[in-house]
């Protein structure tokens, strides 16, 4: 196990997981329209924050390049770009936007949660690789299934329903090869699940 490696990780993943902690009191207690003027002010900053990278103007857009400072990884630091963010952020719009509120926020939090425990957990116990996907760890899985289910189930859907969408979200995670994709194949994965299913 890399200490550093896995204490940057927390680091990173301490601001991920906000969304998930302010799921059911924004979505579900708050309510629409606010909760998608909330997702939609955060889309807005970080597409905005996106098109500052990727033309490499000297500008601070708030929130959003503090936040970047912290959490983008080596390769997105070195290539100025930040758009798994940006695939979040649309897609819990959309999300929250589109779905009942209870799903909503289970969504937003097994892609929140999930997430961060799969990439800690992963850190901390690299081994065994996943045969199909060396770049994720079974241990990284087995994290992301149980903070899917947690999610699911604090967020008041039933136990079934919980089971299926965390064990689809974690396979989800599980094969995607590209950590920026993260960002879009489990929010959408756990919003498709959960639509079908709960």
């Amino acid at each position: 196990m890399d200490r550093n490696a896995v204490l940057r990780e927390v680091k990173r993943k301490s601001i991920h997981v906000i969304p998930g902690v302010l799921a059911i009191p924004v979505v579900v207690w708050l309510g629409n329209p606010y909760a998608s003027l909330i997702a939609a002010a955060f889309f807005l900053l970080y597409t905005a924050h996106e098109v500052v990278l990727r033309l490499g103007l000297n500008f601070t857009v708030p929130l959003a390049s503090q936040t970047f400072m912290v959490m983008a990884r080596d390769e997105e630091l070195r290539g100025r770009y930040f758009t798994g963010t940006v695939y979040f952020w649309g897609c819990t719009l959309a999300i929250v936007a589109l779905m009942e509120p209870h799903k909503a926020a289970a969504a937003v939090m097994v892609s929140s949660f999930g997430d961060a425990a799969a990439a800690i957990v992963g850190k901390a116990l690299p081994y065994p690789r996943l045969p199909y996907n060396e770049l994720k760890t079974l241990s990284g899985t087995l994290a992301m299934f149980a903070a899917s289910l947690a999610s699911c189930l604090l967020a008041s859907i039933p136990l079934m329903p919980s089971l299926i969408v965390s064990l689809i979200s974690a396979l989800a995670e599980s094969w995607t090869k590209k950590s920026v994709l993260d960002e879009l194949t489990v929010p959408v994965t756990a919003a498709l699940a959960l639509w079908l299913l709960a």
